[in-house]
């Protein structure tokens, strides 16, 4: 079996600041999962990028309206654990505030449930063919799958405008959306460079500012257990605050394109700085794991007629994410 089709197995380990629960009920997709299909689908194109933009992107899907995910029996066992998660977030590090209002990382250490329904093959296969591209739940356990929940303050966005350190997710609402005002998910309609630049930020950071009303769309969600999936380091988003204190919880898993060898724009390096138990090991084994397995792929293509010049232009494609991330982490260590 060619490993290289699959995401990377979780980690035989769990840090020690990450609470297990116990008495779950077993994920069953079955039961659990009511996939329902979007109703659109947007383009990157759709968003004004560039055929030279998107160059680096293994599909050119953008974002799609909310569709069905959960079943009723999905929606109420997975609130369920939600709600026990938040209530021992604080006594993990994974778990805080920063960009975010409230949220917790690394579900799938703290979930079998939730491990298992991001790994299912019925919901993988699902979202690779809205994206039109394999996926796969995400090798770095900390952003498989989170938790965002509604600030204490709500002051506070929910989340800032800014794009994601990964590929592909999903965001789905757990709680019921009759009953919240405000803290609508919000994606801006245009490159994450001119939304930057509106806001006069870079990188990956967050900020909580107003966009052209005009330039601006809302995803609505139908009920609890609907989400939607997005290209979500190409799409510049966030989650406004709300208007009246309410439960709104959302579950973020991630995903990875398939095979392991493929292009990827996980930003391992930007997620160096974040303070997650085992994070930097769990980023180091993901660049490690993709690195390889472009080389594999590179063994099978070197012709003996290979000019060196080429040769070691392909050596360097495989490996250069890898050597910069290994740069990055002695630079994060002193």
């Amino acid at each position: 079996m060619n490993q290289n089709l699959y995401p990377l197995p979780f980690p035989n380990e769990c840090p020690k600041e990450y609470i297990r629960l116990d008495n779950e009920p077993k994920f069953i997709a079955s039961r659990h999962l009511c996939l329902e299909q979007p109703k659109s689908i947007y383009l990157l194109e759709d968003l004004g990028y560039s055929q030279e933009e998107t160059t680096h992107c293994e599909s050119f899907f953008g974002y799609c309206t909310a569709f069905r995910i959960l079943s009723d029996e999905g929606v109420i066992a997975m609130k369920n654990i939600c709600d026990r998660i938040y209530k021992n977030r604080n006594e993990s590090t994974g778990t805080g505030t920063n960009r975010l209002g409230s949220y917790a990382r690394g579900a799938g250490y703290r979930s079998k449930f939730i491990r298992d329904f991001c790994e299912s093959a019925d919901l993988t296969r699902h979202l690779s063919k809205i994206a039109k591209v394999t996926l796969g739940r995400h090798s770095v356990p900390a952003v498989a799958c989170g938790i965002n929940y509604a600030p204490d303050d709500i002051n506070k966005a929910v989340d800032n405008w800014h794009v994601d350190s990964v590929n592909f997710d999903v965001v789905m609402m757990m709680s019921d959306p009759s009953l919240i005002k405000g803290g609508e998910f919000q994606i801006f309609k245009g490159t994450k460079h001119e939304g930057r630049s509106l806001l006069g930020i870079g990188g990956e950071e967050g900020v909580d500012a107003s966009l052209p009303k005009d330039r601006i769309t809302s995803i609505p969600f139908p009920a609890a257990g609907y989400g939607f999936l997005q290209q979500g380091n190409m799409i510049f988003h966030r989650a406004c605050r709300l208007i009246e204190k309410a439960d709104r919880t959302t579950l973020i898993p991630s995903f990875e394109v398939l095979p392991r060898s493929s292009r990827d724009d996980t930003n391992s390096i930007n997620m160096l700085n974040w303070s997650d138990p085992g994070i930097r090991s769990e980023l180091a084994r993901h660049e490690i794991s993709r690195a390889s397995a472009r080389l594999q792929e590179l063994v099978k293509q070197v012709s003996l007629d290979d000019r060196p010049i080429d040769i070691a232009k392909k050596i360097d494609t495989a490996v250069n994410k890898l050597i910069s991330f290994k740069k990055n982490l002695k630079e994060n260590c002193k």
